[in-house]
């Protein structure tokens, strides 16, 4: 028998969905990440009750409803309109 059905390299924002979709869907899944975190490059951290972008600011953004409707069971968006000059 198979120790995992899915080896998942990196816990960025990809390697993190499908792991736990994948969990969810009843499949052993083993996740190696280099850092000391998950999230990868959208990773924030908390500083005097701010959450801090640890690689720099990062825009969240589509006009898929089941895709928006999926990312805020995990999290509050902040009301952002990018618009250059």
């Amino acid at each position: 028998m198979k120790a995992y059905d899915y080896l998942v390299v990196g816990a960025g924002l990809f390697g993190a969905v499908f792991a736990r979709e994948a969990a969810l869907r009843g499949k052993k899944i083993k996740v190696i990440e280099k850092r000391d975190h998950i999230a990868g490059n959208i990773y924030t951290h908390e500083v005097d009750g701010i959450q801090v972008h640890q690689y720099g600011a990062h825009i969240f953004h589509t006009s898929d409803k089941q895709i928006w409707d999926y990312v805020n069971q995990f999290a509050t968006f902040n009301r952002y309109t990018n618009s250059p000059v």
